[in-house]
């Protein structure tokens, strides 16, 4: 799901840009320059293969997962027992006594699983309309489909009989072509809305004027409103390209996140909780009285530093990735994780070898 053509163009200018400014130099330091540049192209090429081989791996991993989420689907549909193997550590929930009295073999389905965890992500805060909670609660199963020698997955919802829609089944399907960042077309569902049940659309009056005559009339239009449900219309070329983007970002974040993490988001736990810490009352005051001391030297502190205001840094956590992140967090994530992925790739080959 990374790719791709706007990255390699904006590569190919910076690399014009370094030729055009050695250009610029003195003959007697223009050799060297030429000669950095070479070396420095050299280690580009390795950092590029060493990106296409981290790609494979995600790819690989993500393929691997698919077993796994089908017993994790079973499991929250209640449609088989439970292994000693996934049971292996009740004694950490359980005391000695409800362990002997546990029936174990309970198949029940986990009410609202799916909605709740959907709905407990941060990163989807901004899709949800007024009416789009009440809907989930019928969504029985989340499923992620994907290609082995492509970038096109699909993200599959499973509904139960409701009073919104016939559908017994919603999906999006992202189409990304070799090389290219984001999808130039999405495929969905069309949704049979039963009547008077659409929450992705409201009738509104308009007033419209007869240029000839003056006379005016009432019309009712409908017009698109907030919800998660116009995730799944299709989109093609001529589409808004936000559109586009808006949806894939929506359908990466399911696919990476909420489907392999849905407990963590169904208990109502983010990635971003882990930057907060329990303080006590007393520091709080504390913190309070230091403020107090200090607020003009704090003032021009906050001046010269601020760049990004409360909304935009609560909207940055909003959207913080568990993982697959270019940006740099705590210890430096992403080369943690370039190690980590290295070390995976390197000791695959030793054993295939």
């Amino acid at each position: 799901m990374e790719g791709g053509a706007d990255t390699q163009a904006g590569h190919e200018l910076h690399v014009q840009l370094v030729d055009d400014k050695i250009k610029e130099y003195p003959l007697k330091d223009r050799l060297k320059l030429i000669a950095l540049n070479n070396l420095q192209q050299e280690k580009q090429k390795l950092d590029e293969e060493l990106d296409e081989k981290i790609r494979l791996l995600h790819k690989e991993n993500d393929i691997a997962s698919l077993p796994i989420q089908a017993d994790v689907r079973q499991i929250i549909e209640g449609t088989r027992p439970l292994s000693e193997e996934e049971l292996q550590n009740l004694q950490d929930f359980f005391t000695q006594e409800d362990i002997q009295v546990l029936d174990k073999n309970i198949q029940e389905p986990i009410d609202n699983y799916w909605g709740q965890a959907l709905f407990n992500c941060n990163a989807l805060g901004h899709v949800w309309g007024d009416k789009d909670k009440e809907i989930l609660k019928f969504l029985t199963a989340v499923e992620l489909e994907m290609s082995n020698d492509t970038e096109v997955f699909t993200l599959k919802f499973q509904f139960k009989d409701n009073e919104y829609f016939k559908n017994k089944e919603l999906y999006k399907k992202f189409i990304l072509e070799a090389g290219e960042e984001f999808p130039k077309k999405t495929e969905g569902t069309e949704i049979e809305w039963i009547e008077g049940k659409d929450v992705t659309t409201k009738l509104v009056e308009k007033k419209q004027k007869n240029k000839k005559t003056g006379a005016t009339r009432v019309v009712k239009k409908k017009e698109q409103v907030l919800s998660f449900f116009n995730f799944f219309k299709t989109t093609k070329d001529n589409d808004d390209d936000d559109d586009i983007e808006q949806d894939y970002e929506i359908g990466k974040t399911i696919a990476e996140e909420v489907i392999p993490y849905s407990l963590e988001y169904y208990l109502g736990i983010n990635p971003e909780d882990d930057d907060f810490e329990d303080c006590d009352e007393e520091d709080d005051d504390e913190d309070d009285d230091e403020k107090d001391q200090d607020t003009s030297e704090d003032d021009k502190k906050d001046k010269k530093n601020r760049k990004k205001s409360g909304a935009d840094e609560e909207e940055e956590k909003k959207k913080k990735p568990r993982k697959k992140s270019g940006d740099e967090g705590k210890g430096g994530a992403k080369q943690q994780e370039y190690l980590y992925l290295w070390n995976l790739f390197i000791s695959q080959n030793i054993y295939k070898n």
